[in-house]
């Protein structure tokens, strides 16, 4: 009677554990889909973000062309000027790409991707603040002031175009900070599911 006691006991055991151990295999499968979810929407929420970049290029290479011939700008600063938001959200969009779909195939693979795409973000952010944007700022600052009607307009001018580069400065850092924080974000979770399994 004691061996059929200690049997029943060890046949409950054996589906409690069963229990347990279904439980936990449904957790884990349940927590990688949040994570997948979850840098699905936020790699979305980067796309969606670029999508209005190039509607900002869109509507600037025309505005930009305005302002040429109304302050009687040179073709060879336009021209630059139009390859360089072209050539940015170019370069956006290849440092960006990510197929959301193959998220589900493996996470390792995915975390890889997004350390080496804050890796280009950050270059391309150095290169742009530390190379293209100040020769860029002072070739349109001389060109405005040499073809102002006279110094006072001149130097409104400059004022005028550095408080629009410190607002223009700002929005795209808050940008490149935002996506780095969503790439930070997106490889946390995967490495704190990583280490759960």
């Amino acid at each position: 009677m004691e061996n059929l006691n200690n049997m029943n006991e060890l046949e409950e055991m054996r589906r409690e554990l069963q229990v347990l151990k279904d439980k936990v295999e449904r957790k884990g499968v349940l927590n990688e889909r949040l994570v997948k979810k979850s840098i699905k929407d936020k790699m979305n929420d980067i796309h969606r973000t670029l999508y209005k970049l190039v509607v900002v290029v869109l509507l600037a290479i025309p505005l930009w062309i305005f302002i040429k011939y109304t302050q009687n700008l040179s073709w060879p600063l336009t021209i630059f000027t139009i390859l360089m938001m072209v050539v940015s959200v170019g370069f956006d969009w290849y440092i960006n790409r990510m197929d959301t779909d193959n998220v589900d195939k493996d996470l390792k693979e995915t975390a890889n991707k997004l350390v080496e795409m804050k890796k280009r973000r950050t270059l391309q952010e150095k290169i742009a603040c530390l190379v293209v944007l100040p020769v860029w700022a002072i070739w349109v600052g001389y060109e405005f002031y040499q073809n102002a009607p006279d110094h006072q307009q001149g130097l409104i001018m400059l004022v005028s175009m550095a408080i629009g580069g410190v607002i223009g400065g700002v929005a795209g850092l808050s940008i490149f900070f935002r996506w780095q924080r969503k790439n930070d974000e997106m490889i946390e979770q995967i490495n704190d599911l990583l280490e759960e399994e």
